[in-house]
């Protein structure tokens, strides 16, 4: 059937109206929301990079500091070792300097002061001044001292030698 007489078209309700306006709301405050978290996130972003940065360098730091603390242990340790004094040096100077009618029966060796007393018994005094020029000319012993001689009721020659090591 068709109608002749216009009707006034049918007004939506005010719910519907209502509900229409809260989704374009919701639509623009999801947009506005949209750029600004993207913000926040490229601004902790970059602040996470700076901070992650600040930790690198902190860590450099620390592990150069303890490189360093090391590298200085090893050094002060290595200088040590140099400036150390094996006993088997010096008998070896002692064992290729020895006059063949010389006998050494007693060491005493103080390497941190580098010296060296021997006491040994020879035959006569020409042999003891012999031994003592063997001694000199080794160019690994800075000095030569005779600290006591004395004669046995043999004739033989009791003596004490400190050797100044120039090792």
């Amino acid at each position: 059937m068709v109608e002749i007489i216009p009707k006034e078209p049918a007004k939506p309700s005010k719910t519907l109206n209502l509900l229409f306006y809260l989704a374009i709301f919701l639509l623009f405050f999801s947009v506005i929301s949209y750029f600004t978290l993207s913000g926040f996130l490229k601004k902790t972003e970059e602040e996470a990079a700076a901070l992650a940065s600040a930790l690198v360098q902190t860590e450099e730091a620390s592990l150069e500091k303890e490189i360093l603390t090391a590298k200085k242990k090893i050094e002060d340790f290595s200088s040590l070792i140099v400036r150390h004094l094996t006993p088997s040096e010096v008998f070896e100077i002692v064992e290729k300097n020895c006059h063949p009618k010389v006998w050494f029966s007693q060491f005493s060796l103080s390497s941190r002061e580098k010296t060296l007393k021997v006491s040994g018994e020879t035959d006569n005094f020409e042999t003891l001044g012999q031994q003592i020029f063997i001694l000199e000319e080794e160019t690994a012993l800075a000095k030569v001292t005779l600290e006591s001689f004395s004669i046995t009721s043999e004739g033989r020659i009791n003596f004490e030698l400190s050797l100044t090591l120039n090792i």
